[in-house]
């Protein structure tokens, strides 16, 4: 979860709007995946990107 704290708090610094500690303020699920995509284009990554399921 190293990487979800690092770009949290880095998040956090250059957006001063968003609240500092609340339960609602979470920027993060509680799971996330992170790989290297390779030789894919652009194109194919917001493809994939936008073809994920949101919260409702």
């Amino acid at each position: 979860n190293n990487l979800k704290s690092v770009s949290s708090r880095r998040i956090r610094i250059l957006n001063t709007h968003i609240p500092r500690q609340s339960k609602s303020a979470a920027l993060w699920s509680r799971s996330y995946f992170a790989c290297s995509a390779g030789g894919a284009t652009i194109k194919t990554l917001k493809e994939y990107v936008q073809s994920q399921a949101t919260p409702d």
